[in-house]
């Protein structure tokens, strides 16, 4: 640990140097240990460029993800990967934070229609949209069922497509640390799989779900961040524990 460091935080998944380093400015450690292996999925009816070709032929219908690795993988895999360079310009309907950064920034001529911090919100910000009859939805093996289901209730044809795998990868944490961050559900799974968590260690949250999930498992202090992305994240650990004496 630095000298400077007054606290030791676990990541459970890979963050961006410059935000460890702008944690260690603050006289946070910032170890990282990801609990979560995401494998990107060969999904049969997105390969190939005739697939391609029949699913974007109509570039009215929404393009919608709850998730950045979604997003990611749709972008690297299918999209834009070594073989292939296709252009569409379908709208998007999508979480905001880290999935909304990556898609502007990749997608920056597709307008984006509906976004929302949580699947539920968004799908409420889909339903409520003009003329919207149908939808291309990619996530991963253990998406969860509010979007997919409040659209389809409210007669909006979900076309969906699994592109990844989330993998639990548990591992047993030998040190204590001041505060843990967790960015999904998975990780709360993976980690409380292996490990009982400390009475003085603070659990960061990025969004409700995960706040929720946690609360099943510990009766430790929960914070969760008020935007879902990595830097909100960091911020908010950044001013618990500059501001400790204000959440006595």
């Amino acid at each position: 640990m630095p000298d400077n460091a007054k606290y030791r935080i676990l990541c459970t998944r890979p963050l961006p140097g410059n935000l460890i380093a702008e944690a260690g400015d603050h006289g946070i450690t910032v170890e990282v240990q990801d609990f979560i292996q995401i494998k990107p999925l060969a999904n049969k009816d997105l390969l190939g460029e005739e697939n391609m070709i029949r699913i974007f032929s109509d570039n009215t219908i929404p393009i919608v993800f709850t998730s950045a690795h979604a997003a990611d993988i749709f972008l690297r895999y299918y999209l834009h990967n070594s073989d292939t360079f296709y252009i569409i310009s379908n709208p998007v309907c999508c979480i905001n934070g880290n999935t909304k950064k990556l898609l502007q920034q990749e997608l920056p001529e597709n307008p984006i229609l509906a976004e929302a911090s949580y699947g539920k919100d968004l799908a409420a910000a889909i339903i409520a949209l003009d003329n919207i009859r149908e939808v291309h939805f990619f996530c991963g093996n253990q998406r969860r069922d509010e979007l997919p289901q409040s659209l389809r209730d409210a007669g909006i044809t979900v076309n969906e497509y699994v592109i990844y795998e989330n993998i639990p990868t548990p591992t047993v944490v030998a040190d204590e640390y001041d505060g843990i961050m967790f960015f999904s559900p998975s990780a709360v799974k993976s980690y409380f799989s292996a490990n009982r968590l400390p009475l003085k260690t603070v659990c960061f949250a990025i969004g409700r779900t995960t706040a929720t999930l946690l609360r099943e498992y510990t009766d430790n202090k929960i914070i969760m961040a008020p935007f879902t992305d990595a830097e909100s994240m960091v911020k908010t650990a950044i001013f618990y524990f500059n501001n400790i004496n204000c959440y006595e």
